[in-house]
């Protein structure tokens, strides 16, 4: 283990002298503003083309790159408001949503018509504003060529990303998001809103909670990520348990799947073929599960029967980056290298973190690894162990606070929706009752033989869709 971090360590030199040079920002950070503060102006509203039926309106406002360094200056928080259609009887109130990633923008039309379509007729008295997370969107969003169009390996393009960044690279957190989502609120005239999150907006929608409870009138948390393990531990297991589910529930599926796909892994292993791919395919197929979870058992049958063809179309690599307007990587990495959990302390030189990373990695029980070896599977792109590696430390004093607050509960002012579905290795089941115990007022709904926030990829055929509405209507 600790030899295949060192060579991996040595091939991306660049990026550790990148991070070895760099310097943040002095000073520790101060405290953010109260919600005793003055309103601030109201934003310009005009229309705007997000490719849907019914127009947006369209706006933003400025707030500080660091709120502990205003010398940083300032960036733009974009959001879309869809206001109700029925404007002859008082509104119902307003709907914040937020899409996940991190990194993806919320005004994308992909997010915007699904969002749509999942809410339905409960927009009627509604209004809906969708909020691009600052570096997302239209929110000036995080351009890092490298990194964005997979133009080099990933870590060099990281350190690049940071250099780029410069010092505003510590303003990316959810904290300073939550508190940009917040002067939105008060920019926009509005007392109490509800906020859709899902996936990584799930834990922005956490840390909103733990800054601006009095906010809140509800909160849905779909596909639920509580950010609190640095191994992402029940990530793979989640994923074997969805194929043996989907397996199961095929009509065309017999047998033991996870015992195919062992086979494979030991296939690959003797042709000293990287296992990379197929880690990564596993890990994401509860995105479209259980469709996904199948194609991957017809491919490894395939493989094993001496047909190869069909596992290798699903393995293959995509082609180009994600559009900036619908994705920023840069945006991405920051979150996730300046918010989550890591296995190394962040202050240490590239080299000790090496070391430490390969230190944590031998406690890892082999069972959240197999079928693949720990090394493998620590090395792994899909895994996103190791690419905070080569990111800059936080600032001298730390970030104003920490994303979610180490046993933080939420107070029992507002009712709190949990979602999770049942066959999802992106955020697990597991994950969504421990974001639960966080909330006393949440109700947790495990989606049936569905995988990721199947209310967006299937808002016309998921049973979740019918939970979210009824929740914003009772409340």
């Amino acid at each position: 283990m600790q030899s295949g971090l060192r060579r991996v360590a040595a091939l991306l030199a660049v990026a550790a002298m990148a991070l070895a040079a760099w310097a943040g920002p002095a000073g520790a950070a101060s405290s953010v503003p109260t919600a005793t503060e003055p309103a601030p102006p109201r934003p310009h509203l005009h229309a705007c083309d997000l490719g849907m039926p019914r127009p947006f309106r369209c706006g933003h406002i400025m707030v500080p790159r660091l709120r502990s360094d205003p010398a940083l200056g300032q960036t733009k928080v974009a959001f879309a408001i869809r206001h109700r259609r029925d404007t002859s009887r008082p509104s119902l109130g307003t709907i914040f949503a937020m899409d996940g990633g991190p990194g993806y923008a919320s005004t994308a039309k992909p997010y915007a018509a699904s969002l749509i379509a999942a809410l339905g007729p409960i927009l009627r008295r509604r209004d809906l504003v969708l909020y691009d997370m600052r570096g997302t969107g239209l929110s000036d969003p995080i351009d890092c060529p490298a990194l964005q169009g997979g133009l080099i390996q990933e870590p060099i393009a990281i350190g690049e990303c940071a250099s780029q960044l410069g010092p505003a690279y510590a303003g990316y957190t959810s904290g300073e998001a939550a508190e940009d989502m917040d002067q939105l609120r008060r920019a926009l005239g509005l007392h109490k809103i509800f906020f859709y999150g899902d996936s990584y907006g799930t834990f922005f929608g956490q840390a909103y909670a733990a800054r601006h409870a009095r906010s809140l009138r509800g909160l849905i948390l779909d596909s639920a990520y509580p950010g609190n393990d640095p191994y992402y531990r029940t990530l793979e297991p989640a994923g074997l348990h969805g194929l043996r589910i989907a397996c199961r529930d095929s009509e065309t599926c017999g047998g033991d799947p996870v015992a195919r796909l062992t086979r494979v892994v030991h296939a690959f292993h003797r042709e000293g073929r990287a296992t990379d791919p197929l880690i990564g395919f596993l890990l994401e197929a509860g995105t479209l599960a259980p469709r996904s979870y199948l194609s991957l058992d017809e491919a490894d049958r395939k493989f094993l029967a001496g047909e190869p063809r069909r596992l290798n179309q699903l393995l293959a690599p995509e082609l180009g980056g994600e559009k900036l307007t619908e994705y920023s990587n840069g945006l991405a990495i920051a979150v996730e290298c300046n918010d989550y959990k890591l296995l190394w302390n962040p202050y240490s030189s590239f080299q000790q973190r090496v070391a430490e990373l390969s230190n944590a990695v031998t406690k890892l029980p082999r069972r959240y690894t197999a079928p693949f070896t720990r090394r493998e599977y620590i090395l792994s792109s899909a895994a996103r162990l190791t690419p905070c590696l080569y990111w800059p430390a936080p600032p001298t004093g730390g970030f104003s606070s920490p994303p979610i607050p180490s046993a933080w509960r939420a107070p029992t002012s507002f009712p709190t929706l949990v979602t999770s579905g049942e066959v999802d290795d992106v955020t697990s089941v597991r994950e969504a009752h421990e974001v639960a115990a966080r909330f006393p007022r949440s109700k947790l709904y495990v989606v049936p033989d569905r995988g990721h926030v199947s209310s967006l990829y299937f808002p016309f055929r998921s049973p979740e869709v019918g939970v979210i509405r009824r929740f914003i209507t009772s409340h």
